[in-house]
């Protein structure tokens, strides 16, 4: 499952809310001017029902209406406002704006001093209905009277319809701005998480050695806290080489006159060299890295030409052709000091070992892969095993490479890697090395 960073998950985050809350804007924004549009409609068509029942007049029995109404809208056929009156469901009175309509609806009367509004369909088309009843007297008689205005619903929704698009035209320029502005404030508030991210991978990679620059409070202290632990490591290590070196040196110091001593019988000699050499690859074991995220990421490739170099020089009667395959600029975690030691002991091996041609081949796949091999005799299929078993001694094989393969053995473990023994294509042995990629 593919892991997120801070700043992606941030801005997925803000973005969802933005999501959210822009529709549910618009949904408020939309009711509202709804509600505001049906009221101002409702105000509307109350004054022309108003009016409406200003110019109406019974005269001894006789409705009377002016030929042409103050409200123009009701003079024009099919203007979309249109006027009716009635008394006890019977139709007295209707605009020219009717004119051609078929039938007259039938619509609801609200009782003597009061108001209706509301919207109705009519004919398969939507209408907003005003109506009120007025009280008239005439010879001494009271009788009610209702005075209708009807409107098409076709205004209301064209003036909503262009509500809407001007408000999502907006909302749409706002979420850009926002959107723009949200990426630009998380670039600014996250940066100085980057910036330390990147001062870390140059720690791990070897460009620098502390965490350096200004930072804000809430990573200043885990700045401290950083370089504070890299000086500590840096100050251990630095402790671990000094203590062993002054254990070595005071353990040689007996040894070298215990093998000077013209007393100590021939026969102790060779034990003798052997504590010498136990001494030194433990040694050389106990200060080599034992898997620090902090150790500086050493070049290979400089440091193998270095090697090849002074082998060539060593072994300059035999003339070899020692080749370095470096498809690209690959780095290993490690002290300087262990890499020599341990690429110092596999090249002379094999070039111990060839006859005319070594290969050092670099390359990437899920590790770190580095090959040595050589076109010598090669390694005995039954050995490789038991050369690899912990415990067993890895000079033992074949004359001539087994000289420092202790010494590799632990430095490889040190350093989390795996050895194996194979055939080459040139003929001989390759030693293959594998490494975890750093993270």
């Amino acid at each position: 499952m593919r892991k997120w960073s801070l700043k992606a998950r941030s801005f997925a985050a803000a973005l969802l809310v933005l999501l959210v809350f822009l529709p549910l804007t618009a949904l408020t924004l939309e009711r509202a001017y709804t509600s505001s549009l049906t009221q101002s409609m409702q105000d509307q068509l109350r004054i022309q029902n108003l009016g409406l029942i200003s110019e109406f007049e019974v005269v001894r029995g006789v409705i009377q209406m002016p030929e042409t109404l103050f409200n123009n809208s009701l003079n024009i056929p099919d203007s979309g406002t249109y006027a009716l009156i009635s008394m006890h469901r019977l139709p007295l009175w209707q605009s020219e704006s009717t004119l051609h309509w078929q039938k007259v609806p039938e619509l609801q009367r609200p009782a003597v001093g009061e108001e209706l509004f509301l919207s109705k369909q009519i004919n398969g088309r939507t209408f907003f209905q005003f109506s009120y009843t007025a009280e008239f007297e005439d010879r001494e008689l009271m009788f009610p009277v209702t005075f209708h205005i009807l409107m098409e619903g076709r205004l209301f929704d064209t003036e909503l319809a262009t509500f809407r698009y001007t408000l999502w035209q907006w909302l749409a320029l706002v979420a850009v701005v926002l959107i723009a502005l949200l990426a630009f404030s998380l670039n600014a508030a996250l940066q100085p998480i980057g910036d330390l991210v990147r001062q870390i991978s140059d720690v791990e990679s070897g460009q620098t050695r502390r965490a350096e620059g200004n930072y804000p409070p809430e990573l200043e202290h885990l700045k401290a806290s950083l370089n504070h632990l890299l000086d500590s490591e840096q100050q251990q290590r630095n402790r671990y080489h000094n203590s062993l070196g002054d254990l070595a040196h005071n353990l040689k110091t007996p040894l070298a006159v215990l093998k000077g001593n013209p007393e100590i019988p021939t026969s102790a000699h060779e034990p003798l060299e052997q504590i010498e050499n136990i001494i030194a690859r433990q040694l050389k074991r106990a200060v080599a890295g034992v898997g620090s995220g902090w150790q500086q990421a050493e070049p290979l490739a400089p440091l193998l030409q270095k090697l090849i170099n002074a082998m060539a020089k060593v072994h300059a009667d035999k003339q070899l052709d020692i080749q370095l395959l470096d498809p690209s600029a690959l780095r290993l975690p490690g002290d300087t000091t262990d890499l020599m030691e341990l690429f110092g002991n596999l090249l002379d091996n094999a070039c111990k070992a060839a006859k005319k041609q070594v290969r050092i081949s670099l390359h990437l796949n899920s590790q770190l892969c580095i090959d040595i091999e050589d076109d010598g005799p090669g390694i005995p299929a039954d050995q490789r095993q038991t050369l690899l078993n912990r415990g067993s001694r890895l000079d033992t094989y074949a004359s001539g490479q087994g000289i420092g393969m202790a010494v590799v053995s632990d430095l490889v473990a040190a350093y989390n890697g795996t050895l194996l023994l194979r055939d080459s294509e040139l003929g001989g042995a390759r030693i293959s090395l594998r490494f975890a990629l750093p993270v």
